[in-house]
This record gives structure tokens, sequence and C-alpha cells, in this order.
């Protein structure tokens, strides 16, 4: 059984791609901090994230799992998305209460499709999920309330 997992993170921002995979929290830290400088830039889609030794399905070998986010640095919060195991559907991130004045962040970029405006959390709390993803072997983090998302 794996205990140290590897994550694929890949972030498609306007100013270019970022993308690699980690085996530890000090090296995809440092990847999460890569896209929150190229944030200013934009994204032309989520910035996501999934375990190279889980499943995968089809001819195209899409993960079973994934957890994909959005940014704004410059109000300090973002939102996260997730399917995966151990759940029937995706879910979404959820602030109660709702942090006041977050800006409007997309569950999907490339559609315009928004989060909730309760899907907002703080920047913190979306590294330390995105850390706890790659510990889990890619389950949905327990250091953030969930709440049911119409899609992925």
């Amino acid at each position: 059984m794996t205990t140290n997992y590897t994550a694929h993170i890949f972030a498609q921002a306007c100013n270019g791609d970022i993308e690699g995979d980690a085996r530890s929290d000090d090296h995809l830290g440092r990847l999460f901090d890569q896209i929150l400088e190229a944030e200013v830039h934009g994204f032309w889609h989520n910035p996501s994230v999934y375990i190279v030794e889980r499943p995968r399905f089809g001819v195209a070998e899409v993960p079973d799992h994934g957890l994909k986010f959005d940014l704004d640095v410059t109000a300090g919060v973002g939102a996260l998305g997730y399917f995966g195991p151990d759940f029937d559907a995706p879910s979404m991130s959820l602030s109660t209460p709702p942090i006041p004045g977050a800006p409007v962040l997309y569950q999907d970029r490339h559609s315009a499709l928004e989060f909730p405006a309760n899907a907002a959390i703080p920047l913190a709390k979306v590294r330390e999920a995105v850390l706890e993803f790659r510990r889990s072997g890619g389950r949905r983090p327990t250091c953030v309330e969930w709440q049911p998302a119409d899609g992925w």
C-alpha cells in the first residue's frame, strides 16, 4: 500500500503552463506558490490536482478523482471542487458564514460557471486542502467544509 503519494498539479495560466509531480508537502507547496504568482495573469482553465497512483479509466486514462480550484490572490480567497472516492457526486468548498465581499470565483473558467459566494474560503485553507489531498491519496480533504456541487 502506498503511503507517500505523488500529486500531479497542473495550471494552464495565461502566461504559461505550470505543471509538476510532487511527493512531498514542500515540493507541492512550491508548485502551489507558482500558481499563486501566475494568478495575476489569469488562467485558461482551473488549476487541478490528481494522484498519480490512483486508478484511471477509458482510453484517455482519466483519473477517477480530482481536486480543482480557483483563486483570487488579491482578495486572499479561493474555492475548491472535488470528485472521487467515497462520494457519489462532486462537491465544493463551503464557508459558513460566507466571506463578506468575496469576489467571483469560477467552478469552470472555460465555461464561466461561477462558484456560489459561500464556496470562497481563505487561501491558507485552499493550500492546506491541496496538501491534505496528496497525503490522503486523493480523498476529499477534511480540513474544509463541503457542499454538493452541480457538476465537476
